[in-house]
């Protein structure tokens, strides 16, 4: 479980999250959604530690994240995959090495070789053919680095993934594949899940709750067909603009 208790974090004289509440109950998928720069990257930062908070706390399965020694923290990052707007692949490796950071064990025993097969079928997973493993991140599309990232973020097998943007810059059938992943991974593994999206067709197929955040706090967070139901003006604005009717239904 992921539990965020009244998070504030500002930037110079910028508030961005202004005492969010939010607990991601364990095997659920949550998608986030709000506005552009309202602070779902910044928010979901904080999980891991790449971002501490000015005031509140956050847990993952009982561990202050602000607090944590860094053992602690390491040993949390091992549990969780992360997926960057920008994949953050290491440019100096090629997919294939990129992908055996992830998948090799703590200490590194493992044979390059027996990690091969692992890293071809990861990229099968995301749509990419097995001759990508020799290619270096410079020489893909922006939309393959992504799905590289992907692969890498659940290479680890991690109970938990925090996805920042998993299908912006993906043409339709490979965001359908990395929405059909993102449940596969859900129903089959129990992985724990964030996803920061403003793709609201995205956020209803993979979530199981959809969380509103904007001005600084979760505005809502409920089932999709409670969320489309409410009658908060701001949230039906949001979904009003998104979907292009208030009376819109979640994608089938």
């Amino acid at each position: 479980m992921i539990e965020f208790r009244g998070v504030w974090k500002s930037f110079g004289a910028e508030p961005v999250l202004s005492g969010v509440d939010l607990t991601v109950r364990e095997g659920e998928t949550l998608a986030l959604l709000g506005p552009s720069g309202t602070g779902k990257s910044v928010l979901l930062k904080h999980a891991i530690r790449l971002l501490t908070p000015d005031r509140g706390d956050i847990l993952v399965d009982g561990v202050s994240i602000p607090s944590a020694t860094g053992g602690q923290i390491k040993a949390v990052r091992r549990r969780v995959g992360y997926v960057f707007q920008n994949a953050a692949l290491f440019d100096s490796l090629t997919v294939f090495g990129n992908l055996a950071l992830a998948l090799d064990d703590e200490d590194g025993h493992r044979p390059l070789s027996s990690l091969r097969p692992e890293a071809a079928e990861l990229l099968r997973r995301v749509n990419l053919d097995h001759a990508v493993l020799n290619l270096y991140p410079g020489e893909l599309s922006g939309g393959m680095r992504k799905r590289v990232g992907i692969a890498r973020a659940i290479a680890s097998r991690p109970r938990y993934v925090l996805y920042d943007e998993p299908t912006t810059g993906l043409d339709p059938v490979n965001a359908d594949i990395i929405d059909a992943l993102i449940v596969e991974l859900a129903r089959d593994l129990g992985v724990t899940s964030i996803v920061v999206t403003h793709d609201l067709e995205s956020a209803f197929q993979v979530g199981d709750r959809v969380a509103l955040l904007t001005e600084g706090t979760i505005r809502a967070c409920a089932a999709p067909e409670e969320i489309l139901a409410s009658e908060d003006p701001v949230v039906q604005r949001f979904m009003h603009r998104r979907f292009g009717t208030a009376e819109s239904t979640p994608p089938a």
